[in-house]
């Protein structure tokens, strides 16, 4: 991996926090783990930008677009199982 460094210092129950989710095998390193929490906290930053407004305008153009293809969510899931399975 290429980039910049940066050094941090945590408070100490942050820091044990992501000492224990490597020990779990949740990431493979401390590095790891910082940096799921960073795009996680980059990917909710985007998404707040998109504002209240834009939101109400995708509503509305999905609204007008007419009726979806599926009746119930049982035929979403049966939909995505298909693609998902490669039927």
């Amino acid at each position: 991996m290429s980039g910049r460094v940066v050094h941090l210092s945590l408070p100490d129950d942050l820091a044990a926090e992501i000492s224990a989710a490597v020990g779990r095998g949740e990431y493979a390193s401390e590095t790891d783990a910082v940096l799921g929490a960073v795009e996680e906290w980059r990917a909710q930053r985007q998404a707040d930008a998109i504002g209240v407004e834009e939101l109400r305008r995708l509503i509305q153009e999905g609204v007008e677009s007419g009726p979806g293809r599926f009746e119930t969510f049982e035929d979403i899931r049966a939909e995505a199982r298909r693609r998902f399975h490669g039927a």
